[in-house]
């Protein structure tokens, strides 16, 4: 059954802001798709022949632009009533069939999208027995796309080709009479008359393959197969992941142009009675005057638009999507997409991220469809945290959050399911904790972390930033902690220290980031933080000593005790460069920058004597300044909130946390926004974004690393900070702030640790349900140092903390507590 339920931002049940949350049964991919067997192939003369070493110094752009040449000989017993062929892949391409030339076609170069699909019918080309298609075809445009997988290196460059013949007409996935793969043969040079049936190709080599076309993840990234959506049979989804209809909450802007819609509402209903209609004055009409609908499905969804046809006739629409409305009316990031209905049969628009869609109806005359909806694209998996609170905003906070990191859960954890659609490891770090507290992955989190460092030996940085190797590290720490498997820390050792080496390689002699690789030295998406700047190698020091010892701490769970001491080492004397050269003698602070003082502050480069002054000098400051020319992303922003609560300064950081995250929920967020301010323009919200060098509405406003907000609330509200590996050591610092009651839960391996708290009187009451194998310290809060703790009725011994203004007990059986000041 479709989902759709009419939603307002601020309204949203929680239960029902993710529409795939209550699919108890989800239909997985595996089960109603066989993968395609046609493969991408190139010349093997410049076929990319593995892994490759990529920087982005070294990355440049390909501008070769010769012709390739391309034949197959196959065999037909007979010739089928109907039979179209599909190339996808290069920019510009000739065909021919049997001598004969049945196709010419051009990309559009400018077009958002980098593969395009170009059929044609081949049925009188064709004749029984042996038969010869030759291509000639230049390079594709390529796709926007970084890592050293040789798959997606070979995308990058654009050197793809698919062929597939189908015994069927266009639009309908037939049986298929050819398909590309190595038995094709690929040259660069061709011979007069190659085009020919009896041209001898002998001499050629044998085609390169990169394998079936939805066969390997790495196909699936940066949007290198948004332009596939009209290739027979494609659905490029991996196995594991799910779908579901959702019907539009609402048909707006209903156009009837030079034609006429009837019945625009049918398409919010399964439910039986007059069919959506649309007729045309001629088969086909300029778009401008087409008929055209917008659907609005409530929430930004990751899926791609299906259409039901119950037409005698063919369909031509156009698409374009939008995560707003004015996103898809203005500047849609996929751009302008046609797509051919068949008669009686279904077709599927380009995957993407979106809340609206555009349609126009540019071809065919009396159309009738029997639905339009999104056929949503998910991962099933299961809410297992929870977080409530007297603050109605901060648990729609807690959800969007939970939300945007589900909607990032495709075939890996990519950074955005719009753009980029690949994995990165500044993204993980945040929405990696927010996954970890919400459903408890393993499976995508494992492959992710995995896929990202790449493998042995290491010789680049993972996705070529060295403070997202940092990040790597302290991704794996916390991954370790939540789950506490071993078995796959140890998977990593090898490749580990070898990292930890090759940071060390990034170090002048006074053991300080100097970029030594050129790498991309990249903290922020801010002013002076982004590009090799003084201000960005102090970040990335700082983001050096918090990976250091967490690689301390994991070898250290491993049992290493050579590589240990090495790098513990080597942290202290990363540490004392950074006090001794980075270092603002005058304040005692790490600079202005709330990111660079937000990370000394958790790296543990700052020690506690320097908070004062660093609140001073920088994070003081924080929600403060109406108009700040030096931006923050949500991403580094769970950073700097991290390091406020550690700071003491849990107060200040609500307040900011409700301006922040709460502004987006203010302006009609259904998932976090890569990039925001407060500050900025709000009649277009959407357009006035920033991030990733650029604004307006390639921002993407469903991104991972936004849903920060998400684990600070279990951190920092309940207090749950994992200290040994899966949870078997805990500790719980619970603090209300200015809110009456909270209470969630954290998934464990041994199951729920269940937190609730209320204020009573001058104290706060503590509810706990500790699992197995978990010892807990709860540092309750106390009006005064002498202040007795009762377990369950009982006065237990504690240790004063913090000054007095807490206690701590220590609690080791799994059990139901209530905790209380006496």
């Amino acid at each position: 059954m479709a989902i759709a339920q009419a939603l307002k931002p601020a309204e949203i049940p929680l239960d029902q802001l993710d529409p795939t949350r209550s699919i108890t049964q989800p239909q997985l991919e595996s089960a109603t798709h066989k993968q395609l067997p046609e493969e991408y192939i190139w010349t093997q003369q410049d076929a990319v022949k593995s892994d490759a070493l990529l920087t982005y110094e070294g990355l440049k752009e390909n501008e070769e632009t010769g012709p390739h040449f391309f034949r197959r000989e196959f065999d037909l017993g007979d010739v089928p009533a109907a039979a179209t062929l599909y190339l996808a892949g290069p920019r510009s391409v000739r065909v021919f069939v049997n001598g004969q030339q049945v196709g010419q076609f051009q990309s559009n170069l400018d077009s958002p999208i980098g593969v395009h699909v170009f059929p044609m019918d081949v049925t009188r080309a064709l004749h029984a027995g042996k038969n010869v298609i030759a291509i000639e075809a230049v390079r594709g445009g390529g796709v926007n796309g970084f890592n050293n997988s040789r798959l997606t290196v070979q995308l990058t460059m654009g050197k793809i080709l698919a062929v597939k013949l189908v015994s069927a007409p266009r639009g309908v996935n037939g049986p298929a009479l050819l398909i590309s793969d190595k038995s094709w043969k690929a040259s660069m040079s061709a011979g007069n008359g190659w085009q020919n049936a009896g041209f001898d190709d002998k001499s050629w080599p044998s085609a390169d393959s990169l394998g079936p076309i939805e066969g390997h993840i790495d196909l699936l990234q940066w949007n290198a197969d948004a332009g596939m959506y009209d290739w027979p049979g494609y659905d490029g989804i991996s196995s594991f992941l799910a779908q579901a209809p959702l019907l539009p909450v609402s048909v707006e802007h209903v156009y009837g142009g030079v034609g006429t819609i009837q019945n625009a509402d049918a398409l919010k209903s399964n439910s039986s009675g007059s069919e959506f209609s649309v007729d045309l004055p001629s088969a086909q009409v300029d778009n401008t005057d087409a008929p055209q609908i917008i659907l609005d499905f409530g929430r930004n969804t990751n899926g791609r638009l299906h259409f039901v046809s119950d037409s005698d006739s063919a369909a031509t629409v156009t698409v374009q999507y939008g995560e707003s409305d004015a996103e898809a009316l203005k500047q849609p990031y996929l751009g302008e997409n046609a797509l051919y209905i068949p008669p009686h049969g279904s077709a599927f628009a380009p995957k993407s991220t979106f809340r609206y869609a555009i349609i126009r109806f540019v071809g065919g005359q009396k159309l009738r469809f029997k639905s339009i909806d999104n056929d949503l694209i998910y991962y099933p998996v299961k809410y297992q945290g929870s977080f409530e609170s007297s603050d109605p905003k901060l648990n729609l906070m807690w959800t969007i959050g939970a939300y945007t990191a589900h909607l990032c859960m495709q075939d890996d954890i990519w950074d955005a399911p719009k753009r980029d659609r690949g994995r990165w490891m500044g993204d993980l770090d945040v929405s990696g904790r927010t996954i970890n507290d919400s459903f408890y992955d393993h499976f995508l989190m494992e492959d992710t972390l995995d896929r990202l460092m790449g493998p042995a030996p290491i010789r680049q940085h993972v996705n070529g930033i060295a403070g997202y190797s940092a990040f790597w590290i302290t991704g794996e720490a916390e991954y370790y902690r939540h789950m506490g498997d071993k078995k796959q820390l140890m998977s990593f050792h090898d490749r580990l220290v070898d990292l930890m080496h090759y940071m060390e390689t990034e170090l002048d002699n006074r053991n300080l980031y100097a970029n030594n690789h050129k790498s991309w030295p990249f903290v922020d998406w801010s002013q002076e933080l982004n590009g090799d700047t003084p201000e960005a190698r102090r970040g990335t020091q700082l983001e050096f000593i918090a990976a250091f010892a967490q690689g301390v701490y994991l070898l250290n769970e491993m049992g290493d005790k050579v590589n240990a001491p090495l790098f513990a080492k080597k942290l202290d004397d990363l540490k004392a460069a950074a006090k001794k050269y980075l270092l603002d003698k005058q304040t005692n602070s790490y600079g202005d920058r709330w990111q660079v003082n937000a990370m000394a502050v958790l790296s543990g480069a700052a020690d506690p004597s320097q908070y004062d002054d660093i609140w001073k000098a920088s994070l003081g400051s924080v929600g403060k300044i109406k108009y700040n020319a030096l931006i923050i992303t949500p991403y580094y922003n769970y950073y700097v909130i991290s390091a406020m609560a550690k700071m003491g300064h849990r107060a200040e950081t609500l307040d900011w946390i409700r301006q922040y995250w709460g502004g987006m929920v203010d302006e009609g967020a259904t998932s976090f926004w890569e990039g925001y301010d407060p500050s900025w323009y709000k009649d277009d919200a959407h357009g006035s974004l920033q991030a990733d060098n650029m604004s307006g509405y390639r921002v993407s406003l469903a991104h991972g690393w936004s849903s920060g907000v998400t684990p600070w609330l279990m951190e920092e509200v309940l207090g749950i900070h994992a200290t040994g590996p899966g949870f078997s050591t805990v500790d719980i610092r619970p603090d209300l702030i200015d809110l009456a009651w909270a209470k969630g839960g954290e998934p464990t391996p041994h199951g729920m640790l269940n937190v609730s708290l209320k204020k009573e009187g001058q104290g706060t009451a503590i509810s706990l349900d500790l699992p197995s194998q978990t010892e807990a310290r709860i540092s309750v809060p106390v009006t005064n140092a002498g202040a007795q703790i009762t377990v369950n009725s009982k006065t237990t011994q504690s240790e004063s903390a913090e000054n007095g203004t807490r206690a701590v007990v220590t609690i080791k059986e799994a059990g139901h507590y209530e905790i209380a000041a006496q």
